[in-house]
């Protein structure tokens, strides 16, 4: 016969140390209550090992979640792995203590919501700061053979101490089931913030952009985006706070009134890192291990809380490996990285609560796992942790019989095998390393949400100032102090303060005229709209976007411009000719209706320099006007500015704050007329592609182009409105109008000529409309990956090959022959390198020159002026947002 005992083991130095508090921890009654079978677990009784309670948590009541230890189909042990954010794992119950004590009753507070058996799921547990309710999400059990999108939902509960009373937050179903409610949180003034799919806000504006309303997936491609979002405690005033198009959830209320949450970002490259924010969703910034928690394998903080102290807590381990980890906490006021602190400098923001290390390499952890915690907040720097010993299987060769033992040094030269783990419930000291049970372990269960239900201090109510003139036009503020400030580089050249000097700098000398503002286009599930890879180009790297407009950069780099709220956007800096010579900024950034969201520059993608945090990393490079009441030197003399103001603040407090345009236009607002004569003004309009025959070729509509407005946008798409300057008749005609030369660009790049005739491509360039099997043009595959010579053999065109000087080969190395005894040569293509990049307009500087210069030693053909400004600047701002095949997953054909 078998025998499991289960012994808990303490994290104590030595095996005589585990000795000594074993005796004194398994004497009487709980040695018997350990035996396999025995309490343990929720169980709804009495663990009852007759341990007098800890007099100073005696009255405070915790609260648990209970599972069962996951296992594959075999019955096989799974990794402890955080349960995705929709992800149904039936099993788990709720379980309240009245005092965190093992003789305390445990009492399952949610199969009272389903049928006797349910098996239904409980995760993302919490309490108010009072003490008197919990929250947590709870999903309903499978209904049988019912398809996917009628099954239920993750919905919010709450359960109320005082009158025993369970209920869900939002009491309609219908409304309850639009989507998956999860992470809620109790935040001041009688809301509760939680991560939702339902994404309400975006829905909205789908619906303005004459789109379906949808739940928009995620850009990491595992289902829809959860995003923060709050409502009352009675489930109504629903409202969405945050606008990621990845997940943003686990949002925790700091000290200071502000969320810190988890947020995963950064165009399918799934960093997954900390952000903050207030909880009106305005002040979005990253705030943590944007560059340390990325790798797949690094260990992540699973479970996170914050400790009174104000650190963020939880359960270290590698993402998708072992059943547990080690407790850690990270100081994330004092640092930005695991390895920086905010001033710049090295050092280790984890702290490692446990004296005995827990192995997380892999190997046996002789000190055990850890798999949920929770702080007490009672000044006793104590948390309340589900822990399982280190145990290992030992079997008798003789009888086949095994037993569980603890991890002596004496059993691990046995080498024994891992044994499962066996958690239970304990008070832990972090000062002296000691443990008291409150659950006494049990087999197959795991606690994975735990709460310690004693008040505490409750944060004060923060949200950020709001522009109730702005809010009412759906519009925001985006001010940056200088966009030649690179994390805390000065890259203007000449500096800031000769750059913003009319009489030192003339426009033409600085690089910076411009920022485009680019929009997400968020993609539909797929039972609303299949979207295949071909449409987005040669990469799904930069998904899809809208060009929301362009503002002006002021003299000295500083921008301060109205933009869309509610709406995922991110930023380009431009030259005068409307190229991107900033690198790609990828993140989202937002500001909610109202709001002026602040920064001091621009940031370099790799660099490890804190950017985002306002107390951390360089200070701003631009420091603004040197005092008040005077114009910037040499300036238009009514814009007087204020101490510290840069010049687009001063714009905006005086003329008021640039609204985006669809077209680029120059006007020289600060130049003082008697210092010298002003910058000259130019503009490239999407009218100016209207001459053609197809007006339908500009992406913009012409209310737009008149007069901008929070929902204008620009869509390019490759066959409407690139592809057409591929077959606008370009024409030269002599005084009588007779055509003397026809310079189309498919007149030469085509494999026919006027006649009809095969050619082979000026350029080895073969721009016509021809569809391929990727369900892309020709001319696109062309313009944007690697081609290869043709020629002409005997009236047809074909790829020209070349010996390569090898010989067909078997497998063993030995040359193949012909039918005539002589070796079979090799041939390759005759590649040519791409003459566009998706990298952006500056990295396709090849195509653009074209243009601009004629080498009368290599071009054959003269390309200058064949295209006016705005359809170079169609190009330019098409290839700097990615090069993409389509920019509306709706505009695809089936």
């Amino acid at each position: 016969m078998t025998t499991h005992a289960v012994i808990p083991q303490p994290i104590l130095p030595s095996d005589t140390g585990w000795r000594v508090f074993a005796r004194r921890l398994l004497s009487g009654a709980l040695f018997a209550s350990v035996l396999v079978g025995c309490g343990g677990g929720g169980g709804g009784g009495i663990s009852g090992s007759g341990q007098p309670p800890d007099p100073v948590v005696k009255d405070i009541p915790i609260a648990y979640i209970e599972r069962p230890l996951p296992r594959d189909d075999d019955g096989e042990l799974l990794p402890l792995t955080p349960a995705g954010r929709d992800d149904f794992n039936p099993g788990a119950r709720l379980f309240i203590k009245a005092r965190a004590t093992d003789d305390a009753l445990a009492i399952n507070v949610t199969d009272q919501a389903f049928a006797e058996g349910a098996d239904y799921d409980v995760k993302d547990l919490t309490s108010h700061p009072d003490g008197s309710r919990l929250l947590f999400a709870m999903r309903a059990p499978e209904i049988e053979d019912a398809p996917d999108e009628d099954q239920p939902t993750w919905n919010i509960w709450e359960y109320d101490l005082s009158n025993r009373q369970l209920q869900r937050v939002i009491s309609s179903d219908i409304v309850a089931e639009v989507a998956d409610d999860i992470s809620p949180r109790y935040i001041p003034g009688g809301r509760i913030v939680f991560a939702s799919s339902r994404q309400v806000r975006s829905r909205a504006l789908l619906l303005d952009a004459n789109k379906p309303q949808y739940a928009a997936e995620s850009e990491s491609g595992d289902g829809p985006a959860f995003v923060l979002h709050s409502m009352t405690v009675a489930g109504d005033d629903i409202r969405q706070l945050s606008f990621n198009q990845g997940h943003d959830w686990a949002p925790l209320l700091r000290d200071d009134g502000r969320l810190l949450y988890t947020r995963a970002d950064s165009y399918r490259n799934n960093r997954v890192s900390y952000y903050t924010s207030n909880p009106n969703g305005t002040d979005v910034r990253p705030h943590y291990g944007y560059h340390t928690r990325l790798a797949e394998d690094t260990p992540w903080l699973f479970n996170p809380e914050l400790m009174a102290d104000g650190r963020l807590v939880g359960i270290y381990k590698p993402r998708d490996e072992l059943p547990g980890g080690d407790i850690v906490a990270i100081d994330t006021s004092e640092y930005v990285e695991d390895d920086q602190t905010v001033l710049g400098t090295e050092g280790d923001a984890l702290d490692k609560l446990t004296v005995l290390p827990v192995t997380l390499d892999g190997s046996i952890s002789r000190h055990g796992y850890f798999s949920a915690l929770a702080p007490l907040f009672d000044d006793t720097n104590r948390l309340l942790v589900s822990w399982s010993q280190c145990r290992l299987e030992a079997l008798n060769q003789d009888t086949g019989d095994s037993r569980y033992v603890p991890c002596t040094e004496a059993n691990l030269a046995a080498e024994y095998e891992a044994a499962p783990p066996v958690y239970g419930l304990f008070l832990y000291n972090v000062d002296d390393n000691s443990q008291q049970p409150v659950v006494v372990p049990a087999e197959d269960v795991i606690y994975t949400d735990l709460v310690v239900m004693g008040p505490r201090p409750a944060a004060a109510p923060v949200d950020g100032a709001i522009n109730e003139s702005l809010a009412s036009e759906g519009l925001g503020i985006l001010d940056i102090r200088s966009v030649y400030d690179l994390d805390g580089v000065d890259t203007s050249g000449a500096g800031i303060e000769t750059l913003r000097d009319p009489a030192q700098t003339i426009a033409a000398e600085r690089s910076a005229r411009f920022l485009r503002l680019l929009g997400a286009v968020s993609q539909p599930p797929r039972d609303i709209k299949q979207v295949p890879g071909s449409a987005f180009g040669v990469s799904r790297a930069q998904g899809m976007k809208e060009i929301i407009g362009y503002v002006p950069v002021a003299p000295d780099g500083s921008v301060r411009a109205a933009v869309p709220a509610d709406t995922a956007f991110t930023i380009a800096v431009l030259d005068a000719n409307g190229m991107r010579i900033s690198p790609r900024h990828q993140n989202w950034l937002q500001v909610r209706p109202g709001e002026t969201f602040q920064c001091n520059g621009c940031h370099q993608r790799d660099s490890q320099v804190p950017h985002g945090r306002l107390d951390a990393g360089p200070m701003a490079l631009n420091t603004g006007a040197e005092t008040s009441g005077l114009p910037f030197a040499n300036t238009e003399p009514r814009y007087v500015a204020e101490m510290g103001e840069t010049m687009a603040e001063v714009y905006a407090r005086i003329a008021g704050a640039p609204r985006p345009q669809v077209d680029l236009v120059y006007n020289d607002v600060w130049t003082d007329p008697g210092v010298r004569a002003k910058d000259p003004s130019f503009d490239f309009l999407y009218s100016e592609l209207a001459e053609g025959p197809d007006p339908a070729r500009v992406p913009t509509s012409a209310a737009c182009q008149q007069q901008w407005s929070a929902a204008c946008r620009v869509t390019i798409n490759y066959p409407a409105h690139i592809q057409p300057l591929w077959q606008l008749p370009r024409v030269e005609r002599d005084a009588d109008n007779n055509v003397t030369a026809d310079n189309t660009c498919t007149s030469c790049h085509s494999p026919a000529d006027a006649d009809g005739l095969v050619q082979i491509p000026a350029g080895q360039l073969d721009l016509s409309a021809t569809e391929t099997d990727a369900d892309q043009m020709l001319s696109y595959q062309q313009l944007l990956r690697t081609r290869f010579e043709l020629e002409l053999v005997d009236g047809v065109l074909q790829e020209r090959l070349i010996a390569t000087g090898e010989f067909e080969a078997d497998e063993d190395g030995e040359l193949i022959l012909d039918a005539e005894g002589n070796p079979i040569p090799i041939f390759e293509r005759v590649p040519i390198g791409r003459i566009m990049s998706p990298g952006g307009a500056f990295a396709s500087g090849r195509f653009f020159s074209r243009f601009t210069e004629f080498d009368p030693m290599e071009d054959t053909f003269d390309h200058r002026g064949l295209m006016n400004d705005a359809e170079r600047k169609l190009l330019a701002e098409w290839l700097d947002i990615g090069a993409q095949y389509y920019n509306n997953p709706f505009d695809v054909p089936e």
